[in-house]
């Protein structure tokens, strides 16, 4: 019997402000340190970050600290205060992309019929919408993933507005028909009357171009009604309405369908720089189960408990068991933060996580099923991290910020108010306004810049580098002291001291302190030995910010709390280090530490040359259109869907 895949539940994020003392900062840390469900506590000087599935179980706690302490959750980057009202019960509607059979959807409703979280649900066959009442915040998120047990290809969508029932042709064809018809009627008009020079001719061109600019308008509604009045549709259909105005009928209307085609073709692009993403974080979830002396590939959530599994030389263990045939040697550092491999034979207990470092196989009988292991934890730590954006990320939107304002005004007076000072002297330049306007838009770096962070988080994946925090790779490059925790009671090795060497070169000052049964003296770095972990306290509030800390063991949970990036080396071994990390190594190679350094640089480096292309092809275009005014408006939307395409894609580079 086929397995139904568990989903954990994601945690959201939240920030408590308004910390009037050190004191109340430290109560507050150690009440949330106590409570299972939070997790990534990060304790800033006048806040403290966290996660957590359930803010309201948290309330009491907070108000009898301090009834002023403001908490907000963090969405998107954006903060918004936390209301620990009473819930409101609401109802949604929601419809399904991608849906040949309508037998996943019943099997859908009935389960959440006998969820309490959920009632009055009702599909409606005829419009394949689903219906339901529920007070929890965020049901479309819950739903998709219920959906996703049943059937993993299907979309769900939800409509903020109630959907009457209707007649499906004239929803889907009949208005289709009547716009294509009014199209050619005013295109056929409009070129009839531009022989005569008729002065309804600039009408109904603009007719022409304002019913093949639909999608746009509906669009540019939207984006009016929430007063995003410099949002790259609206400034394109102000570009084009210019257009019109300066006379150039046909190759305004070629850039409207240029820049709706542009549309799809984007989103396929953004599509596979995503794919290639998730390929990357993609965890093997099939392994070769063996029944009566033969083998079959099967997926792992298909793997039931008693069921026994085929391990390869150089393979992963994925599901926990015991060792029924075979002998080997097991790398166990993700589970245990040892590097000795361990000898392993018959009737030996094995962990999900462990690598088959011996060049034998190995017949393991699960005693778990795949949900519950290590191995596919590993796809749930990323899932709850913190939602801030990077740095990078911010300096793009800042850049962006400015950048659009000044190009929108140029935009504005050269096509006009010039135009209307002096039409005769001016009128050509509204033509210049238009494609000023077009190229007002957000740098499409923009959105790269945030595909790449992504790109950059699955290259540290699949280096065996765990991102926990948005910030905590981009934060990496700005640190300007790197502090390194050796192993307790280990003697150093070449290994590390290769890594000191790599470490003391990335241009930043670099802080060794060592709990060695040797102490340590070199010229080159800065070395403590022999601290405790309160004299540590005071090393790191002495050091030149902001700070990269690497540990490994639970009494580093402090210092990894307290720097601006914390990497933690142990794995997977204990969850309270790995929860209050931003970065988690579960390789035994300690060039990972390195490794995690490069990563970060190379994905800042992708996104930075983005920006700079970006920035030059809108000058480039600038330049031309000053120098020759008749430049195309299709041209300028050409360039700039092709600066986007390739920028999208560039993004992913660091996977290659």
């Amino acid at each position: 019997m086929s397995r139904e895949r568990v989903m954990i539940l994601a945690k959201k994020t939240f920030e408590i402000s308004n910390i009037h003392s050190v004191e109340e900062l430290n109560n507050l840390s150690l009440e949330l340190n106590s409570k299972e469900q939070v997790s990534h506590i990060k304790v800033n000087k006048d806040n403290i970050v966290f996660n957590c599935i359930d803010i309201d179980a948290l309330s009491h706690l907070i108000q009898n600290i301090n009834k002023e302490l403001i908490v907000k959750e963090v969405v998107d980057g954006q903060k918004r205060q936390y209301d620990f009202a009473q819930k409101k019960e609401s109802k949604h509607y929601f419809m399904f992309k991608n849906m040949i059979t309508e037998d996943d959807i019943y099997v859908l409703v009935k389960r959440l019929e006998e969820d309490q979280r959920y009632h009055d649900v009702y599909y409606d066959s005829q419009n394949k919408v689903l219906m339901l009442v529920s007070s929890q915040r965020d049901v479309l998120s819950l739903l998709r993933k219920e959906l996703f047990k049943i059937n993993p290809s299907i979309e769900i969508i939800e409509h903020r507005k109630p959907i009457r029932s209707q007649d499906v042709f004239n929803q889907k064809y009949l208005n289709t028909y009547i716009r294509i018809g009014i199209l050619l009627v005013v295109f056929s008009l409009a070129l009839i009357t531009s022989k005569d020079h008729s002065q309804v001719t600039p009408f109904l061109w603009l007719a022409t171009m304002l019913v093949l600019a639909e999608p746009l308008l509906k669009r540019v509604w939207t984006k009016l009604r929430h007063n995003n009045f410099l949002d790259e549709d609206v400034l394109v259909l102000c570009a084009l309405l210019m257009g019109i105005a300066s006379g150039v009928y046909v190759e305004t209307c070629l850039a409207v369908i240029l820049y709706q085609v542009a549309g799809p073709i984007l989103t396929k692009v953004l599509e596979r720089s995503l794919h290639k993403i998730d390929q990357a974080v993609t965890m093997p979830e099939r392994g070769m189960r063996v029944q009566q002396d033969t083998s079959e590939e099967v997926s792992l959530y298909d793997v039931e408990i008693g069921d026994v599994l085929e391990i390869k030389p150089g393979e992963t263990i994925p599901i926990p068991g015991v060792i029924v045939k075979g002998s080997t040697k097991l790398n166990t550092y993700s589970n245990t933060s040892t590097y000795e491999l361990v000898d392993v034979s018959d009737h030996s207990e094995v962990h999900s996580g462990d690598v088959n470092a011996g060049e034998n196989s190995i017949h393991i009988q699960v005693n778990e099923t795949y949900e519950s292991s290590n191995f596919n934890e590993l796809m749930n730590i990323a899932s709850v991290a913190p939602v801030y954006e990077s740095k990078i990320e911010q300096y793009t939107k800042i850049l962006s910020r400015f950048y659009t304002p000044v190009m929108v005004t140029l935009g504005i007076v050269l096509g006009i108010i010039l135009p209307i000072v002096s039409f005769d002297e001016y009128g050509q330049y509204i033509h210049v306004g238009a494609i000023l306007l077009i190229l007002s838009g957000a740098l499409s770096s923009d959105q790269s810049t945030a595909i790449g962070m992504l790109a950059g988080f699955a290259k540290a994946f699949e280096s065996g580098i765990i991102v926990e925090s948005s910030l905590g790779l981009d934060s990496v490059n700005a640190a300007q002291t790197i502090v390194y925790d050796r192993f307790d009671g280990v003697e150093v090795t070449e290994e590390e001291l290769d890594l000191f060497k790599k470490l003391s070169h990335m241009g930043r000052t670099l802080v060794i302190f060592n709990d060695g049964p040797v102490a340590l003296e070199n010229d080159q770095y800065t070395i403590y030995n022999d601290l405790t972990v309160e004299e540590k306290l005071e090393k790191m509030d002495s050091l030149i910010g902001p700070i990269v800390y690497i540990g490994d063991s639970f009494k580093d949970i402090v210092l990894l709390q307290k720097s601006y990036v914390g990497i933690s080396r142990g794995g997977l071994a204990d969850s309270k280090v790995v929860e209050n990390s931003d970065i988690v190594l579960i390789d035994s190679d300690l060039n990972k530490v390195y490794e995690t350094f490069l990563i970060a640089r190379k994905m800042r480096t992708i996104a930075v040359g983005n920006n700079i292309l970006t920035i030059f092809m809108k000058l480039a275009v600038l330049v031309a259109v000053i120098s020759f005014t008749a430049l195309p408006l299709w041209i300028a939307i050409l360039v700039e869907m092709m600066v986007s395409a390739f920028v999208m894609s560039s993004s992913t580079f660091i996977l290659e």
